[in-house]
């Protein structure tokens, strides 16, 4: 076999050792691995923390609440100075001279007549348009300045910031104090307003209930003393009654009489002192004074008698006694009203509450005495001086 006659045997060698030479120069140039890799901690991030992650560096010692972008390069100082102004205006410079011409006022100059006809004309060529010059750009000192008063206005602007939220947040816990102080006072207002409501029922409770108390204890007392009272008044209404009743069993008629007949003769046997001493008034032995008329008399009679009854005790007996027992009392008055010797009864009864009434009666008079007799009786004196007096328990009862 030729290699002629095969072609595409020869090609196949060449591309497959041509493949092996570049593999094995790939192999041998290959960069070897570093040595020592910093190692990457693993933790687990959440969304929230991924968006809070800022662009610094790696080695700083705390996160900034601003971060500051880092300049690549630091800022050539240039110095400026301040424009100085000339005491005098600086001369302008000095204009051409008006006989000196330029190249171009020659050349446009008119040449003689005889050669201007054999010369070219000159060719007039436009004038170049002038170029305006373009603005030089700002200088890296320009740039660093504006790249610094940038920072600086970031900054002030960041601590602006941070102070207004230091302050809301100051004003915010001040305002929190604040609610909480009054909250506070008004809860402790309340729990004092309470407290004090509390204890002024308490007390008007307490001042109610020793009311009540002394109300009833006065109560029961008055009670117990009215029972009391009604007790004694019945003992001694009882006892006034037996004794009564045993005067009125031990009653005499004739008693009544020999004691009337006693007291008329003490009557008759003298007269009181004032009596004794009084001048005879002029007149004559058989002469009459002024009487009474029916009216004077009864009105006089009722004045005499109701001062009696109003010193008169009707005995309880003669109270309750079904028939009427009056008795009758005589009585001398002085002018004054005083008693000229004992009062003594006139009538008499077989009842035997009668010398319970007479006696009573008795006693009225000479306890009353002396009685009140008005000027207007004076003259009629006389006339009055000897009264009888009927004692009636109905008038008094």
């Amino acid at each position: 076999m030729k290699l002629s006659s095969e072609p595409g045997m020869v090609v196949s060698a060449l591309g497959h050792a041509t493949f092996l030479v570049a593999g094995l120069l790939a192999f041998s140039s290959a960069a070897p691995l570093p040595d020592n890799v910093e190692a990457i901690a693993v933790e687990m991030v959440d969304a929230s923390a991924l968006n809070q992650v800022t662009r610094g560096e790696r080695k700083a010692e705390k996160v900034q609440e601003q971060p500051l972008q880092r300049a690549e390069r630091k800022a050539e100082i240039v110095e400026r100075k301040e424009e100085g102004e000339a005491k005098q205006d600086a001369p302008a410079p000095p204009s051409r001279p008006a006989e000196l011409k330029t190249a171009d006022d020659n050349a446009a100059a008119p040449l003689p007549p005889s050669r201007a006809a054999n010369l070219p004309k000159p060719e007039v060529k436009p004038p170049e348009p002038v170029k305006q010059a373009q603005k030089a750009g700002p200088s890296a000192a320009e740039v660093a300045e504006q790249k610094r008063e940038e920072l600086a206005k970031l900054a002030e602007e960041a601590e602006l910031a941070s102070k207004a939220k230091q302050a809301e947040e100051a004003a915010k816990a001040a305002a929190k104090a604040k609610s909480d102080a009054e909250a506070k006072a008004r809860a402790e207002a309340a729990a004092k307003a309470k407290a004090e409501a509390l204890a002024k029922a308490e007390a008007e409770e307490a001042v109610k209930e020793k009311a009540e108390a002394a109300a009833k204890a006065k109560a029961e007392a008055e009670a117990k003393a009215k029972i009391a009272a009604a007790a004694k008044a019945k003992q001694e209404a009882e006892a006034k009654a037996r004794r009564e009743m045993e005067i009125a069993k031990n009653f005499n008629p004739s008693d009544i009489s020999k004691l009337l007949q006693s007291k008329e003769q003490a009557q008759s046997t003298g007269s009181a002192a004032p009596q004794v001493n009084r001048t005879a008034s002029l007149g004559t032995e058989r002469g009459a004074s002024q009487k009474l008329s029916p009216s004077l008399r009864g009105q006089l009679i009722g004045i005499i008698q109701d001062q009696l009854m109003k010193c008169w005790n009707v005995p309880i007996a003669l109270a309750n006694a079904r028939g009427a027992v009056v008795p009758q009392v005589r009585m001398k008055l002085a002018a004054d009203g005083s008693l000229l010797g004992q009062p003594g009864v006139v009538n008499s009864s077989s009842d035997p509450l009668f010398a319970v009434a007479a006696s009573s009666a008795l006693t009225a008079t000479r306890r009353c005495a002396p009685l009140r007799i008005p000027a207007q009786f004076a003259a009629y004196y006389d006339d009055w001086r000897d009264v009888v007096v009927n004692f009636d328990a109905r008038d008094v009862l």
